[in-house]
């Protein structure tokens, strides 16, 4: 055979050994990294204000611990391709199961006033939509005996009795787009 004939069928034959570009590599990747940051209570009456329990001292409240709580992302098709760091927060109830009751914007703190822009409603409607689906084991009053008190402030190890409680927790999403990419850092739990 001829060289140019070799190399003719050695060229057809690679080229069907190939695989064609897949579409999502030419596309960009958006990825979302995740810090968190407490937002606590305040003492006001506006949305961001929250009852605490009030506990005896053979009492011990446990934070609802998070068993589902990935991170909210745009769109992959979000025409932002530039977004400085715009923080947007979500009031968060669960029930007494640690399950989201209901998510709402909370706009009436300064460090989050971005979410009453409509500017930025993708990102709070981005927001909302992932917080909705999260699940938590749920928070608790944890009962001790006045003989064996807690030996851990946090934990319900030992208690007589576990009550599952209701709660309201504070988020703050700081979402930012840097050629494309999007950066999601969250902050948290700051209620009772």
């Amino acid at each position: 055979m001829p060289f140019a004939t070799i190399l003719a069928l050695t060229l057809l034959l690679s080229a069907c050994a190939t695989h064609p570009l897949d579409q999502t590599q030419e596309t960009l990747v958006r990825n979302a990294n995740v810090d968190q940051r407490m937002l606590t209570p305040e003492g006001g009456d506006g949305a961001g204000k929250i009852e605490r329990y009030a506990l005896a001292p053979t009492e011990v409240f446990r934070m609802p611990q998070p068993v589902q709580a990935d991170n909210p992302a745009l769109p992959a098709d979000s025409p932002r391709q530039t977004l400085a760091p715009t923080t947007v927060c979500a009031r968060v109830i669960l029930d007494a199961r640690g399950e989201v009751l209901r998510a709402e914007p909370l706009v009436d703190r300064a460090e989050c006033a971005a979410g009453a822009q409509p500017d930025n409603a993708d990102l709070v409607q981005a927001m909302l939509a992932q917080v909705r689906q999260w699940r938590f084991e749920p928070a608790a009053v944890c009962h001790f005996s006045a003989e064996h008190p807690p030996a851990d402030p946090e934990r319900c190890d030992g208690a007589q009795s576990v009550e599952p409680v209701p709660v309201t927790l504070l988020y703050a999403f700081t979402f930012e787009v840097e050629q494309g990419r999007v950066r999601v850092e969250r902050g948290g739990v700051g209620g009772r």
